[in-house]
């Protein structure tokens, strides 16, 4: 099934770059010149698709992780790097590793709890979900501009619903994708029994070669900057509809 994904990405890019084509060549013919409103045309087409595309994204993202008996995750781990056994000799390379590791990891993990694997697909689906609502809110400004509302009161309730889940879907997703990678990395990683052969050259084999878990709960800001950002052109917009109101009173 993996393989037909490039296949069908190709086949929506060209279909895609066809559309918008279509749209350009009408525009000429039919805008005078200066008119923005192709350039307008093809930012709704744009958004419309982008917003369908990654709700479907969202879907499919959720189902897999819910129903498959693998899920793709990323974990935390304590700074990490493997020891080789006592006297190894590596040649061919030109820099030598001073101290540090990674304290991520991305794994495919089969027998997950079932707190985790919800955590893991609220997070993941909230991701595909933000562009979705981003995209709708840019073709309902694009459609209303088009039809010669730009300061439609609908534009002004779409940019504050945009504000909110913007917010609290983005520190959402990181929280809670960061929760599930902390659950994830203690099931996988915590131990309190374990028997291994000797090693010539390793004095700890679990030690050398065993990450050991971590825990990680990230709080971001961008989120809430970005929301307001939202926030903040929703009050333009607002203004904007009260100025259009008041000179259409005066005419």
């Amino acid at each position: 099934m993996s393989s037909w994904i490039p296949i069908a990405a190709a086949i929506a890019l060209g279909a895609l770059a066809a559309v918008i084509t279509a749209i350009i060549r009408q525009g000429k013919r039919s805008d005078p010149p200066g008119d923005a409103s192709v350039v307008v045309r093809v930012t709704l087409v744009v958004a419309a698709i982008w917003a369908g595309f990654s709700l479907v994204g969202g879907i499919v993202t959720g189902l897999v992780i819910l129903l498959q008996s693998q899920v793709l995750i990323t974990v935390p781990v304590r700074e990490f790097w493997p020891a080789l056994p006592e006297g190894t000799m590596i040649e061919g390379t030109n820099a030598t590793l001073v101290s540090g590791g990674f304290t991520s990891a991305e794994i495919l993990v089969e027998g997950l709890s079932a707190g985790a694997r919800v955590s893991w697909m609220i997070s993941q689906t909230l991701l595909w979900l933000l562009p979705a609502v981003i995209a709708a809110m840019i073709a309902v400004a694009c459609f209303q501009l088009l039809a010669g509302r730009a300061f439609a009161p609908v534009v002004a309730r779409m940019l504050m619903v945009t504000a909110a889940v913007v917010a609290a879907g983005g520190v959402a997703a990181t929280m809670l994708g960061d929760l599930a990678g902390s659950m994830a990395s203690a099931e996988l990683f915590a131990w309190n029994g374990a028997q291994y052969p000797d090693i010539p050259g390793v004095e700890d084999a679990l030690q050398a070669w065993w990450p050991s878990p971590a825990f990680t709960l990230t709080l971001p800001f961008w989120p809430l900057a970005a929301g307001l950002a939202f926030a903040a052109l929703a009050a333009v917009f607002r203004y904007g509809a009260r100025l259009q109101r008041d000179t259409e009173g005066l005419v």
